[in-house]
């Protein structure tokens, strides 16, 4: 046994010198607290970089799963837009088109200071069109003609006449106006039958807009035919306590019409009562719109435009003035997300970084504008370190072009996108274990060989210099 251990002595590569031949030395002194110090401070930076991590960016095909919807998020208010006519529009490149979207957008009546007014508006003039009489036309004689507009002039004083007033406000050039009209002068001729001058509780009129102008938009009239309920001089109801004004929005067919003069009647003065076809017209001109909506990830615009199936629209009347309090594409990180992406961003965050639209008023200076804003949405993508745990995260971002411009469709604020197909990927990295420890040997080992090699060298130095001066001496 004892032979063994004196053979594997023999491939020891740490033999030892005896104490009482080593010598120690001022200079080695020095040296060792210089390689001790530079030592401590290499591993403590190897230590540091370690438990750091770097970041690595380079751009891919985008890899998101196929048939992924993408949410746009949008918080805007037109000034001069009414809610009762306001529509959120969506198509796209591959031909779907969605009109009138209301699960997923608010409307809220505002002020033309941007000021809300009132609660959310529930969307009920665009569901189904209202029903007319087959081919609008009765068998009423065609001289009889006891109807003559409104103006100005005796506009307050018809008003202050009667108790219950129901104005037709019509364009002679629209579509549903010139439908409505016979079945108009039938029910108006009915009406004042049955409750003739004498009983004047009553009276059906209408007013043109094309030539009363000031008289409609006073009355915040945008769509056409608008019919307002006036009850002792003005049409104003109150809802959740809030102002509205009282509209019809029934079927616009004789029957239904002197169904609904029948029941406003008995009514005078005591508007809050809920009668047939009577609905809530805002009586603020501006409407904001808030909400989302789910696209497919290929080209598409989202559109804003006064729409209704049962009216038509001037389009020199229309303003698209809008304020963007907000349009950001997908879903807002969580604080936790967002300090993982202000962190690993290749180019860090600005207060705008998702949102480049954020408080931007446009206004249309020309008759018939349209504002288009054109959008290139980047998505950025960012692995953390420990990615396995918490997931990825995606960030999307985008530029904005924004113009306006006379069109003869009706004007409109138009969001067209497009996605890029090349996606950014950001990954979080760190140095292996194995790495920091060969690292920190090397350090240790290497500065402990690099001193004891210059301390022989300084050893042997003076070692010959003092032998050299004894030399001289002797």
């Amino acid at each position: 046994m004892a032979r063994l251990f004196s053979k594997l002595k023999a491939i020891d590569f740490f033999k030892k010198i005896p104490s009482d031949l080593t010598e120690a030395t001022l200079t080695g002194a020095w040296l060792s607290i210089v390689a001790a110090v530079l030592m401590m401070f290499l591993f403590v930076a190897e230590l540091t970089a370690f438990l750091s991590t770097s970041t690595s960016s380079q751009l891919v095909v985008d890899r998101s799963p196929q048939n992924e919807l993408l949410k746009l998020n949008f918080n805007i208010s037109f000034p001069a837009l009414s809610c009762e006519f306001a529509t959120v529009d969506v198509s796209d490149s591959l031909g779907t088109k969605r009109m009138n979207l209301t699960k997923t957008v608010r409307k809220v009546p505002i002020t033309l200071d941007l000021e809300r007014h009132g609660a959310a508006v529930e969307d009920t003039a665009h569901k189904m069109g209202p029903k007319y009489d087959e081919e609008g036309r009765f068998d009423e004689e065609p001289d009889i003609d006891i109807t003559v507009p409104l103006s100005h002039a005796n506009f307050e004083a018809t008003l202050g006449r009667y108790p219950i007033v129901v104005i037709n406000f019509y364009a002679p050039w629209c579509h549903w106006c010139q439908r409505l009209e016979p079945t108009w002068e039938a029910s108006t001729k009915e009406v004042h039958d049955k409750y003739p001058e004498w009983d004047g509780r009553i009276r059906f009129a209408k007013v043109d807009c094309t030539a009363e102008v000031d008289l409609c938009r006073q009355h915040f009239i945008q769509g056409f035919p608008s019919i307002r309920v006036f009850r002792k001089g003005h049409d104003d109801i109150y809802i959740g306590g809030m102002h509205e004004h009282e509209a019809y929005m029934g079927d616009r067919t004789k029957e239904a019409l002197v169904a609904f003069a029948d029941s406003l009647v008995p009514s005078a003065g005591q508007p809050h009562r809920k009668l047939a076809g009577l609905s809530a017209a805002p009586k603020t001109p501006g409407c904001n719109l808030a909400g989302f909506v789910m696209v497919k990830k290929v080209p598409g615009t989202v559109h804003f435009v006064a729409r209704s199936e049962g009216h038509s629209f001037d389009h020199t009347w229309m303003n698209m003035t809008h304020m963007i309090h907000s349009f950001h594409v997908g879903t807002r990180p969580s604080p936790r997300k967002y300090q993982q992406l202000k962190r690993l961003h290749p180019a860090g965050l600005t207060a705008d970084w998702a949102d480049k639209l954020h408080d931007q008023m446009f206004v249309s200076e020309h008759t018939q504008s349209t504002h288009e804003h054109y959008l290139q949405v980047v998505l950025t993508t960012i692995a953390p370190r420990h990615s396995r745990h918490t997931g990825n995260y995606d960030a999307y971002e985008y530029t904005a072009h924004s113009h306006s411009y006379q069109s003869d469709s009706i004007p409109s604020a138009r969001f067209t996108y497009d996605l890029s197909p090349i996606q950014i990927l950001v990954q979080e990295t760190g140095k292996p274990w194995y790495q920091f420890l060969t690292t920190s040997c090397a350090i240790i080992g290497g500065v402990f060989t690099v001193a004891g090699i210059l301390d022989a060298l300084l050893y042997q130095s003076f070692k010959v210099v003092k032998k050299m001066n004894l030399g001289k001496q002797g």
